[in-house]
């Protein structure tokens, strides 16, 4: 079995270089359906949050397993990591990697570091896959406009607010996952009813402000009028921000159901207004804003969304 080895704090097109090459070196090198195989070996939780504690990833859990199935992935195996494991020699790592799948061949970028100390590198793995009889493959990394695409330097674009270059290093647009819990109901009495969404815990927090959205709930699309942040004009007190999603045109109760909201464009950011009047007709604007996008997002890029209602639905 080919094996693609990474951290993968989520997917992205450099990630995607390394996928797409594991499925042709186990088309090339199969000899029947099953040795066609191949696998993502990765950890949980991410080593760095283990390592140098307080990290925040760019995708939880279950958003990283849903990601599996957009990038068509067909086995993937979590080690879970500890301080135990993070004390084990490069030759360790390895001998624990066979006991858990029949390896043929490991494919890795050129940064994989693994093993105590960061011992094992490409060139160890190299020099390793030789001794074992395996294929390997050390996969340059993805170079876009000059600059190495990675997750860090995605975080840093979500962080900012830069959602649109984010989107452009990730391959599909930044998201979030969540259950749909209580608020003040104000929406509703101001003509806008918003979902409350839970934030996954110990995920990077996008920038406030209002952005135009791509709604999925269940397998069907709806733009969403998405604000992050600590409603000003009526809560001056909340002690973390509120992801709360106007969807249009949709007169049901989404209470405890889950939604994924994808962002699409940074439109303002959040601000107090003087008076209800003032947030009403701000809103109004912010919601053609948010069918305009809407519009031109999925006319562009509908073969994404497909794949991606597809994965997650």
């Amino acid at each position: 079995m080919i094996v693609v080895l990474g951290a993968f704090d989520g997917f992205h097109r450099g990630h995607a270089l390394l996928l797409d090459r594991a499925r042709e070196l186990s088309e090339r090198h199969g000899t029947s359906p099953s040795d066609e195989e191949w696998a993502v070996v990765t950890f949980s939780p991410h080593p760095d949050s283990v390592v140098r504690g307080g990290v925040f990833s760019l995708f939880s859990e279950e958003e990283r397993d849903l990601l599996v199935r957009f990038f068509n992935i067909p086995h993937i195996e979590k080690i879970p990591f500890d301080e135990a494991l993070s004390r084990t020699t490069a030759e360790g790592f390895l001998a624990l990697l066979e006991s858990l799948l029949p390896v043929t061949g490991v494919i890795v970028g050129e940064d994989f570091r693994f093993g105590h100390d960061r011992e094992g590198d490409a060139a160890y793995l190299r020099n390793a896959a030789g001794r074992k009889g395996w294929l390997f493959e050390k996969v340059d990394s993805f170079v876009l406009d000059g600059a190495k695409v990675g997750s860090s330097e995605i975080k840093k674009h979500v962080i900012s607010g830069d959602i649109q270059r984010a989107r452009t290093l990730l391959g599909y647009p930044f998201f979030f996952r969540g259950r749909v819990v209580s608020g003040d109901g104000r929406g509703r009495t101001l003509g806008f009813p918003t979902a409350n969404i839970e934030y996954p815990e110990k995920k990077i927090l996008p920038q406030g402000g209002v952005y135009a959205a791509s709604v999925l709930i269940g397998d069907e699309w709806r733009p969403g009028a998405l604000n992050i942040g600590y409603n000003p004009t009526f809560l001056p007190s909340l002690e973390k921000p509120r992801f709360e999603t106007y969807v249009l045109d949709l007169d049901e109760s989404l209470y405890g159901r889950t939604m994924t909201v994808f962002l699409e464009s940074l439109l303002r950011p959040e601000i107090k207004f003087e008076s209800t009047d003032a947030l009403l007709h701000q809103m109004q604007l912010d919601v053609l804003r948010v069918r305009e996008c809407f519009r031109e997002m999925h006319a562009r890029h509908g073969d994404v969304y497909y794949l991606l209602s597809k994965a997650f639905s």
